[in-house]
């Protein structure tokens, strides 16, 4: 009798070794799968616009496109952006240029540019805390020589050390040939239209 007693808590603790074992086993690698998940699912602001395909989901709305720009406006002045990070970032921003805005702006001339200014903000403790575009019904649009084309105003507020300010920028944009909106111009701009909303 003692000796079966004993074979039972025998089998009874292997049982709950292995139990425990397996329990262990799972719990470790669900936690592995969950912090693997969490390390993917924290993609950074710049990860996510360099990894925006332009081509096949190109911003539908002029003021899309306008927003997609001040995101990596943003990004190129309040985030340490690597080098090749800048380069990749800005071949994408191209993409929301028009033809004859490229033609104006060679890519080494505007990296250049864009070098200097990011220097710049960031000698001056300058950054893009946040940015407002101009709802779409106060946009507007008219159409000439058969091309369409839309201005809208966006607004940028930006701190300097401690001190804020708004920068506003008028933007022009036209539709190419295949119907998207493109960047044409933009300009330093008065705010009181934009105020009065």
């Amino acid at each position: 009798m003692k000796k079966k007693k004993s074979t039972v808590i025998t089998v009874i603790i292997m049982i709950l070794l292995a139990v425990g074992v397996v329990i262990g086993y799972f719990y470790v690698s669900d936690r592995r799968s969950k912090e693997s998940e969490e390390r993917e699912s924290v993609q950074t602001e710049i990860e996510k616009l360099l990894e925006k395909n332009l081509n096949t989901s190109y911003p539908a709305t002029p003021r899309e496109v306008v927003k997609v720009y001040s995101r990596m406006m943003k990004c190129f002045y309040n985030e340490e952006m690597t080098e090749d990070q800048v380069e990749q970032m800005l071949v994408k921003l191209r993409l929301l240029y028009d033809a004859e805005l490229l033609q104006e702006n060679t890519y080494n001339a505007q990296l250049e540019e864009l070098w200097e200014e990011i220097k710049e903000y960031k000698a001056c403790k300058r950054t893009i805390i946040s940015y407002q575009i101009e709802k779409a019904g106060d946009m507007i649009t008219w159409t000439d020589e058969e091309r369409d084309y839309a201005r809208l105003i966006a607004y940028y507020t930006q701190k300097e050390d401690t001190e804020y300010l708004k920068v506003y920028e008028e933007f022009i944009l036209r539709k190419d040939t295949e119907g998207r909106w493109k960047i044409l111009s933009w300009r330093l701009a008065d705010g009181e239209d934009m105020e009065k909303e």
